[in-house]
């Protein structure tokens, strides 16, 4: 019965992972990445790089004027988010009910526009509905429940976790090399990703679930959130709003009533009488998401109400949320979440290669290949391609001219453009033999490139420059491409001295002879 139970979990944990492995690779090098989204979006906005700008006196008003411009019939909200250490521009976006924002970035001491970008905001949204905004979100959740029974079976059949976790042999190649890599960066990040997937999924559990707001709210699940979060709704009039109440005369009175600095301002139902202009502080301070804020009559500024406590239940779901968006603990933490995403990434990388490794023998002998060749082309081109495609997404803000319109839809072109060949190369028969190698090469050239470019075009923007005005929030993204570049190159060397290696038939050990005869199936063969 242990037997039939351990073999169980071992099959359940090989196609949970295999099943939705490319995707959740897709998810995590996005999440990873959007640890420093902000840091990312400025280092793609070169406008505002050395000037020593200051945001002291910004004209909320006129970016108000500004969103109302570019805002589609009927908004939900306009939201503005004002400069901070992390993030340098203005922000305004225009939300709808349904399908994505309308965004603007703006210089926050002139209220000018500054050329747009995709920034890390494009990695965000790929990392929680795969720029989808309602099946993405389904796909996402679905997703993260697979890497839960991946993990959790995972653990149940790994019964050397421990002894493991300091095994790692790079040098053996094959199946060994990438089972060794996954026990390792599996166990190294274990707690952080089975926290990770479980809060991932939790966020949007009354998007999942709604059968049970929709039946105790009669469909009206805005009422569940105000009440929840103590926050403030109005039902609309379906009178028009001609003028918005000045939004900056009520800053000073709402930093008084939070008690903190003004982080964001949103104006809810901007066109109908009904509208209201709320403030709230910043996310930085406390683990759970600070939804404290104020509320004031967008018609005449009157104060309406100041959130406060959250009930219970709702406290533990901002707290949730808070541990998954490390939005606090500053920059050690993020430095944190981003090592162990990328545990996370070779994790789920080198688990879909096992499944590879452990049959190219037998594909080989029985001749069928096509399925096989397919797993094979998936993992080229979903673990090879999508990192260089990232790579060239930044390489790209730094060449497409700052003027043109659409550019952060030319920045994603060039990202989707250069996957898809990445893909379609892999998806060649002859390259999987030696396409690691390849791939592994390309992508250290790609990220090599991303300072040097950048020291060839944006001279207030380049390593050199950053590093001797201290500005290291850039600096560490030109470092940090050089590292994962570095990184590449000796993964391209290893791949290319193994390839060029006789292939040695190893005798089995004990413990895979004592599996020929019926035992538990090794780790190995799994």
């Amino acid at each position: 019965m242990k037997n039939s139970f351990s073999q169980a979990m071992a099959w359940l944990h090989t196609w949970a992972g295999l099943v939705i492995g490319w995707l959740l690779f897709v998810i995590f090098v996005g999440g990873t990445i959007a640890c420093f989204d902000k840091e990312l979006t400025h280092w793609m906005q070169p406008a505002l790089h050395g000037h020593g700008r200051s945001g002291e006196s910004i004209d909320l008003d006129q970016t108000i004027v500004q969103l109302q411009k570019v805002s589609k019939p009927h908004p939900h909200a306009y939201y503005v988010t004002l400069p901070s250490e992390r993030s340098k521009s203005l922000e305004g976006g225009v939300y709808y009910d349904l399908g994505d924002p309308d965004l603007i970035n703006l210089d926050p001491a002139t209220g000018k526009k500054i050329p747009e970008t995709a920034g890390g905001e494009f990695f965000f949204t790929l990392h929680y509905n795969l720029h989808s905004p309602v099946w993405g979100m389904y796909i996402v959740g679905i997703a993260g429940m697979f890497m839960l029974i991946a993990i959790l079976t995972g653990i149940v059949i790994h019964k050397r976790i421990f002894k493991d976790f300091f095994t790692f042999r790079p040098k053996t190649g094959g199946q060994r090399a990438w089972l060794d890599g996954h026990n390792l960066t599996g166990v190294l990040g274990l707690p952080f990703h089975l926290m990770i997937a479980y809060t991932g999924v939790a966020i949007f559990v009354a998007n999942y679930m709604p059968a049970g707001l929709n039946a105790a709210y009669n469909g009206d699940v805005e009422k569940f959130f105000v009440e929840a979060a103590d926050s403030y709704e109005r039902p609309e009039t379906g009178k028009e709003l001609k003028t918005i109440y000045p939004v900056d005369k009520l800053v000073a009175d709402a930093r008084q009533r939070l008690g903190q600095p003004i982080t964001w301002v949103s104006v809810h139902h901007p066109d109908d009488t009904s509208a209201t202009i709320s403030f709230g502080g910043d996310h930085s301070r406390d683990v759970a998401w600070n939804f404290n804020s104020v509320f004031y009559d967008a018609n005449d500024g009157k104060f309406l109400h100041q959130s406060g406590a959250p009930q219970a239940g709702y406290k533990t779901y901002t707290f949730l949320g808070g541990m998954h968006m490390a939005q606090w603990g500053g920059s050690a933490l993020r430095w944190l979440y981003f090592v162990m995403g990328l545990a996370g990434c070779v994790m789920i990388a080198s688990g879909m290669q096992v499944w590879v490794s452990k049959r190219a023998k037998k594909i080989a002998e029985a001749g069928n290949v096509s399925g096989y060749g397919l797993v094979q082309a998936l993992n080229l081109g979903v673990v090879g391609g999508l990192p260089l495609a990232s790579a060239a997404m930044v390489i790209a803000n730094r060449l497409i001219p700052a003027e043109i319109a659409q550019r952060a839809n030319a920045e994603i072109t060039v990202f989707c453009a250069v996957w898809i060949a990445a893909t379609l190369y892999a998806a060649i028969p002859a390259v999987h033999k030696r396409g690691w190698g390849q791939f592994f090469a390309i992508n250290a050239v790609a990220f090599a490139l991303i300072p040097l470019v950048n020291l060839a075009t944006a001279p207030n923007s380049h390593l050199l420059a950053t590093i001797a005005r201290g500005d290291w929030s850039l600096a560490a993204v030109d470092l940090t491409a050089f590292a994962l570049g570095a990184g590449f190159a000796l993964l391209a060397r290893n791949s290319f001295v193994k390839a060029r290696q006789p292939i040695v038939e190893r005798k089995p050990r004990r413990a895979e002879r004592g599996n020929e005869s019926g035992n538990q199936p090794a780790l190995a063969d799994r």
